[in-house]
């Protein structure tokens, strides 16, 4: 179940100042962490966010999206096909419907450990999944990064705590996901037509174990995923 909160929830995902307008004399912390994985290690530089922050996306993933999502080192397991929306708030930032996305994901995945999905109301940072009757997942995102590159690249990164709660025993762990989305051509081309192209992206993850153990903590497990956003019809 670790998979379904690693996209727009999940997913994933602040501050208006933690969006960061890269240019020629700044280096992107991300794109420089990007590149060092799987050498990854916590802690790491990534802020904590306030209990109402969430992730803002860039206009440009406006809308309703059909999603390929396909784990690079794992030839025999077949692409995951879902649904994202972003939406946008009040307030004007646009940001991931953070229910509609986890429970089209869960449920895209067939394998049928998975009942519903409900956001905290009082925070966008926490969810619980409930996979069976005596058994939900809590995550909570204890860390967030975000930067835009420029008007075709957008660059995020997340750490969630994670809580598997059964009856016998409840397990901890700590996922990071670093993801970046660029704009690509609806036919797989370098042409981007600005009515109609695909968002393309790379998506990194680790898993590490619950906090507190080590003071510095090393992946148990790295993942890499390639995903296409492809714009639907829907409302």
């Amino acid at each position: 179940m670790i998979s379904i909160l690693i996209i727009f929830t999940y997913t994933g995902p602040t501050l208006a100042e933690s969006i960061l307008e890269i240019n020629n004399f700044q280096p992107s912390k991300l794109t420089e962490r990007k590149l060092i994985w799987p050498d990854w290690r916590l802690p790491s530089s990534i802020n904590r966010p306030g209990l109402k922050d969430d992730l803002i996306y860039p206009d440009w993933f406006e809308g309703v999206w059909d999603v390929t999502s396909e784990i690079e080192s794992d030839q025999n397991q077949e692409p995951i096909m879902h649904s994202a929306k972003f939406i946008h708030k009040t307030s004007g930032d646009l940001i991931a419907d953070r229910e509609y996305n986890t429970n089209s994901y869960a449920l895209s995945t067939k394998t049928g450990d998975f009942l519903s999905v409900k956001n905290d109301p009082k925070s966008p940072n926490r969810q619980f999944a409930k996979l069976t009757e005596d058994r939900y997942l809590e995550t909570k995102i204890i860390g967030r990064l975000q930067e835009k590159i420029d008007n075709n690249i957008f660059i995020t990164d997340e750490l969630i705590l994670q809580i598997l709660h059964t009856p016998q025993f409840s397990r901890v762990s700590q996922v990071e996901t670093l993801t970046e989305f660029t704009k690509c051509g609806s036919n797989q081309n370098d042409e981007i037509n600005p009515n109609d192209f695909n968002i393309c992206g790379e998506q990194f993850q680790a898993i590490y174990n619950e906090p507190g153990q080590n003071l510095i903590s090393l992946p148990i497990k790295t993942e890499k995923s390639k995903l296409i956003l492809r714009n639907t019809n829907d409302d």
